[in-house]
């Protein structure tokens, strides 16, 4: 009894101090600075923050939680939904608009408006998934001793739960009897506890719920097919320590980062063996930082992986990662997005697959009406813009051709070369004839045919050239299921 008035009593101390401190801060900013100072300081402070972000590493907004807190603070000025609440309190706080602001205010709330209809965000995601899909390269051959390497950026994919979980490698397992009680603490006598059969349910075997996923799970499952096809690959897996997770006393970032989890799942739930997904990355909170992480993690095990690099991540944000790792290694990685919110358009895939394999998005009168799906799309495409812009500032991507990757490209076999010396006229966007079982036009050069640069589209007048047709199932074409 003595030990819970002690407790009452340092909680009501704390929050007394917490309202001091308070109205402290209130009366100094808005009664003893003037308005115009006031203004002047936090502007100050906002430039402060951009000028960090921009002269600094990669990791400062990752380490310092008092730099994300402030970056998310003055990134709320750039997305739709949270811009638009700011304008809605201008206006209901009666204040005196000027024309300027009023401005301001009506295109803030038009942005929101046109970011909750379905045709506008579902049009911003799927440029953005297009440009994903243009990164998709055919895989080199690959060299004796060099070892394939799957990137997976796994952040958000995942979800904290009730444990334990059973890591990699697999614990021991459980000594026979009925299950132990958690050693937790009784709830409150206002809160129903959890019994001991629920929890048991929960988090023991057989019936323990697996790693709980999220809607952009698919790059998990992806990268567990991908490693399938290629059973000598390793998997490198990245993802931030989780900041909804409570870290407790004596648990390190590893233990709580969502890399660890991943692990588990691709383990337990998709039988990848351990040896294969040895590698994680627990700082991975950002495209470029994930990249130098790989980098160096590679580097100190001394793994040889030539040009076999394939990055798995969210189709929007697929070209940003590979024009990010191409900075960063030197070379053009293998892109394999997935994640897919939209359908390309027919256009775009009339001359690779015949029309019966086509899906078509159907246009429909809901899509003209505001949803939050389509705020929650359009919000997302429109960060993946701001991030673009703001990694091509900072030069971490270039967008300049891509044709020539460089680096370290592997050495063909003769079979090999000479197929692709058949194809390397082929425009920007086609499958080259090395590729099997799909629908190739392979073009056989006239003499007098010019050589077209990869940016060129081709069309039939443009040379004369001689064209037979091969067809197979369409979709035995790698590039063409990737997606």
């Amino acid at each position: 009894m003595v030990l819970l008035l002690t407790d009452v009593f340092l909680l009501l101390t704390q929050v007394l101090l917490w309202i001091i401190v308070g109205l402290v801060t209130w009366f100094v900013l808005l009664k003893a600075l003037p308005r115009a100072f006031l203004g002047l300081l936090v502007l100050l402070l906002i430039l402060l923050i951009l000028a960090v972000s921009f002269f600094s590493g990669p990791n400062v907004f990752d380490d310092s939680d008092i730099f994300r807190t402030l970056w998310y603070l003055i990134s709320l000025l750039f997305k739709p939904l949270s811009l638009g609440i700011i304008l809605l309190l201008i206006l209901l706080t009666g204040a005196k608009i000027n024309k300027v602001v009023g401005q301001i205010i009506r295109v803030g709330l038009v942005l929101l408006l046109a970011c909750c209809l379905p045709i506008v965000s579902y049009f911003l995601a799927q440029e953005l998934e297009w440009e994903g899909i243009k990164m998709i390269r055919p895989v080199a051959a690959q060299v004796a001793g060099d070892t394939p390497v799957i990137v997976l950026l796994g952040q958000g994919t995942t979800r904290p739960f009730l444990g334990p979980r059973t890591t990699c490698p697999q614990l021991r397992a459980a000594p026979a009897g009925p299950p132990a009680r958690p050693a937790t603490p009784r709830p409150p006598d206002s809160e129903e506890p959890l019994t001991a059969e629920q929890y048991r349910v929960l988090t023991q075997t057989p019936t323990q719920l697996p790693i709980q996923l999220t809607e952009k799970a698919d790059r998990l499952l992806y990268a567990a097919q991908l490693y399938r096809q290629n059973p000598s690959s390793l998997i490198v897996i990245s993802a931030p320590r989780r900041l909804d997770r409570k870290q407790k006393e004596g648990e390190t970032k590893e233990v709580v980062s969502e890399a660890k989890d991943i692990q588990t799942f691709l383990n337990q739930a998709l039988n990848i063996p351990c040896e294969a997904i040895r590698f994680l990355d627990h700082d991975g909170a950002s495209i470029r930082r994930t990249a130098e992480n790989v980098k160096k993690i590679l580097a100190d095990n001394r793994i040889n992986y030539g040009n076999q690099l394939t990055i798995v991540n969210t189709a929007m944000n697929t070209e940003r990662t590979y024009r990010t790792f191409r900075e960063v290694f030197g070379f053009c990685p293998i892109a394999r997005p997935t994640d897919f919110y939209t359908i390309p358009r027919r256009s775009k895939l009339d001359n690779l697959a015949p029309e019966r394999d086509l899906v078509e998005h159907n246009l429909q009168a809901i899509d003209f009406l505001p949803s939050i799906d389509a705020l929650f799309l359009g919000s997302q495409a429109i960060e993946e813009y701001a991030g673009a812009l703001y990694y091509f500032l900072r030069g971490w991507i270039k967008f300049r051709d891509l044709t020539d990757c460089g680096g370290l490209a592997a050495v063909p076999p003769p079979a090999v070369a000479i197929q692709r010396a058949n194809t390397r006229n082929f425009p920007r966007g086609s499958i080259n004839s090395d590729l099997t079982g799909s629908t190739v036009a392979e073009t056989v050069p006239s003499a007098n045919q010019p050589t077209f640069p990869a940016s060129t589209p081709f069309t039939p007048d443009s040379a004369s050239s001689t064209t037979t047709s091969r067809t197979t199932t369409p979709v035995n074409n790698p590039a063409y299921k990737a997606w």
